[in-house]
């Protein structure tokens, strides 16, 4: 009886499970990646679950760090533009192709590349992935592999949902990221900390100190603007999708630093500052089109505006100027210096300040603005300095030094 009632439930089981595959939408979240080739064979793809909408049909399947892409087209040549709309983890990648054939003949496979970018047909990625297109005498095929480590994702990545359309076919294909692996984080950059690694960083023009109680420009935290870099290693930088910011300052200017884990150092974007509040955005026309090598630094200048890409009006002019180049690793890396008193602020004490680039993240990276010195805020390095005068005060120093100043 007991082996009855368990057959009984398994077959409940079974219906149940049939009723919830029977109300999955068109659009199909695809397991693994099973026996799919990238080769210009399209047979391994007639059991994939295809999402189809008015011009073609869509595949993807998850392969490790890969991504596999399967296209069938209704009218017209596969598109090589439009892009590829990727979104992971709610954040977007741009691939395309820039030599797809005009026409494939029945049967025959050519190879193709495609670029990636963080915008519509951008290049800040380099060639993201391979494949082939084809004709099967009827739709013209495609079939190509996405290496998402290019992306600078990483194993936390795993698990996480990936959509992709195009508007040029239409309907979106949906997977999960199957098992990225742990990317090696480039040697310049130390994992635990986020801290730049002044050997990688370091120009071969390099020849600042790293004494932290040096008398230098920026209050002690020994900051120059002049295309050497090593100064900037004992700063804590904020990671985003497509690179590295830090800032400091010492209430008269803002210093800012960017490394690139893919392309160039963005000029526009723009450099989102907010000031208590107060947005205003900075951008260069300067920055080269071409990577800097490494042991040499491109002088550029920032304009500033109250609107993204302000490059009619730039409302505060220039305000300031930097310094472009190339670490020993080729990540295209800057630093430039913002100078407040051009952007017409009532006063940096007390003011918090945060800044970020969309082409390299949206995470914001933020510091504390005072007349007597640079405040670095890094995570919870508010807490820090909370703890810093509670320190003080229980030491007694603070209350000697309150009545010597009242003696004085």
């Amino acid at each position: 009886m007991k082996l009855w009632k368990l057959m009984m439930a398994g077959v409940v089981a079974l219906g149940l499970a049939g009723a919830v595959v029977t109300a999955e939408p068109a659009t199909v979240t695809a397991q693994a990646s099973d026996n799919i080739t990238i080769d210009g064979k399209f047979s391994d793809w007639d059991n994939a679950n295809l999402t189809d909408s008015y011009n073609g049909s869509t595949a993807m399947e998850s392969n490790g760090q890969y991504i596999d892409v399967y296209v069938k087209m209704q009218n017209g040549q596969v598109p090589g533009y439009g892009d590829y709309n990727f979104t992971i983890d709610g954040k977007n990648y741009f691939v395309w192709s820039d030599n797809i054939p005009g026409s494939v003949a029945k049967g025959e496979s050519k190879a193709v590349t495609f670029t990636g970018g963080t915008t519509n047909e951008g290049p800040q990625y380099g060639t993201v992935a391979t494949g082939y297109v084809s004709n099967d005498g009827e739709h013209p095929l495609a079939e190509f592999r996405v290496d998402l480590s290019k992306f600078g994702l990483t194993d936390s990545a795993n698990g996480k949902k990936v959509e992709m359309t195009n508007p040029n076919i239409g309907g979106t294909a949906t997977t999960t990221v199957d098992d990225l692996g742990s990317k090696k984080v480039s040697p310049d950059v130390t994992a635990t900390s986020g801290v730049i690694d002044g050997k990688a960083d370091s120009s071969s023009k390099a020849t600042t100190t790293t004494d932290n109680d040096a008398n230098n420009d920026n209050d002690n935290l020994n900051i120059k603007i002049d295309g050497k870099f090593a100064d900037w290693k004992n700063v804590t930088l904020t990671e985003g999708y497509n690179g590295y910011t830090a800032m400091v300052t010492d209430g008269d200017k803002v210093y800012v630093y960017v490394k690139m884990k893919y392309g160039m150092v963005p000029g526009y974007g723009d450099y989102n500052f907010e000031f208590n509040g107060k947005k205003i955005f900075v951008f260069s026309k300067d920055i080269p089109y071409n990577p800097v090598s490494h042991g040499s630094a491109t002088k550029v200048t920032f304009r500033a505006g109250n609107y993204n890409e302000d490059t009619s009006d730039s409302s505060y002019g220039t305000v300031g100027d930097g310094y472009v180049s190339s670490d020993s690793e080729g990540h295209s890396i800057a630093e430039f210096q913002i100078d407040v008193s051009k952007l017409k602020l009532s006063s940096m004490t007390g003011q918090t300040i945060t800044m970020y680039n969309p082409n390299i993240g949206k995470e914001k990276v933020t510091v504390a603005g005072g007349s007597t010195g640079p405040y670095v805020i890094a995570g919870i390095g508010v807490l820090i300095a909370g703890f810093g005068y509670w320190r003080l005060r229980k030491s007694g120093k603070l209350k000697r030094r309150q009545n010597d100043a009242a003696d004085k």
